[in-house]
């Protein structure tokens, strides 16, 4: 599994190196990839930014310790890659970028879960190499040999990853235009699963606007609503057969040290004012 650090929505993470393993990956070519020694010193890391909103995402790749995929990077004879999946909607796109940071652009209400991320290196100009050691960065193994290098090759494979589910990203916001201007109503969808927020144009426009001084507040509110609708139409669900949505939702709850809506401790209140507190200066009182 690829390890992971983070600093204020700030992710990096070591995809592939060399590991324990003794190994050399049955490939005509020296890869970058967990499990084999082809790169003795090589490690390849991902940065990750999240982007303008909660469905785009900034990727840097980082290759270090394997000079020969560096130099081809720095040459523009490769290119970075990322494939996006998600097995629940049978959505797989894969996403290449001359650039070593990519943005990943997403519509993650479409897709029912975290997708899952594929980071790579590929091959992009067909080219001859003749390997050394000291050059290129590869095991002794490689010295001397010449290798041919096809456009789409992988030079650099990183492990599977999926960013953990949180609520924000299960909520998904529409204009209903035959709402009052202050009111909302949450539906929630099954295929994917999603707490759907219908709301009138005020509480809409509010709650698309970063820096709207009501908009946490409103959160709050949308919140509370999803985890009670939650907690009155899925508290008697069988987990093991739910949606993975719901599965990851709990761990994330659990990792914040709620229970869950299956809990008799279980309150949306509660809950919601934890993950989104109420700010008393932003509410306007109709006794003052």
């Amino acid at each position: 599994m690829p390890s992971m650090t983070k600093r204020d929505g700030f992710f990096s993470i070591e995809v592939a190196s060399p590991g324990p393993s003794d190994a050399i990956l049955a490939h005509e070519y020296p890869v970058l990839e967990s499990g084999s020694i082809s790169f003795p010193e090589g490690k390849y890391h991902l940065d990750l930014v999240k982007g303008k909103n909660r469905s785009s995402f900034e990727i840097t790749h980082r290759i270090e310790g394997a000079p020969l995929i560096s130099n081809l990077l720095k040459n523009n004879k490769a290119r970075c890659a990322c494939i996006v999946s998600c097995p629940v909607s049978c959505f797989r796109k894969t996403y290449i970028s001359k650039l070593v940071k990519q943005t990943i652009e997403l519509d993650i209400g479409n897709l029912g879960e975290p997708p899952l991320f594929t980071p790579m290196i590929l091959c992009w100009v067909p080219q001859k190499i003749l390997l050394r050691k000291i050059r290129d960065g590869v095991h002794p193994i490689w010295e001397g040999q010449e290798i041919s290098l096809s456009k789409g090759f992988r030079l650099a494979v990183g492990s599977v990853f999926q960013l953990r589910s949180s609520l924000s990203s299960l909520i998904s916001i529409h204009l209903d235009k035959q709402r009052e201007r202050g009111q909302f109503e949450i539906q929630i969808e099954s295929e994917p699963f999603r707490f759907r927020v219908n709301a009138g144009e005020e509480i809409y426009e509010d709650l698309r606007a970063k820096s709207s001084n009501t908009r946490s507040n409103n959160m709050t509110h949308v919140v509370t609503a999803c985890l009670a609708n939650l907690k009155a139409d899925y508290a008697d669900d069988d987990e093991e057969e739910g949606p993975e949505a719901l599965r990851a939702l709990a761990d994330f709850l659990a990792r914040e040290g709620h229970p869950d809506w299956k809990n008799p401790e279980f309150k949306p209140e509660k809950v919601a004012t934890s993950l989104y507190p109420l700010s008393s200066h932003k509410i306007n009182s109709d006794d003052d």
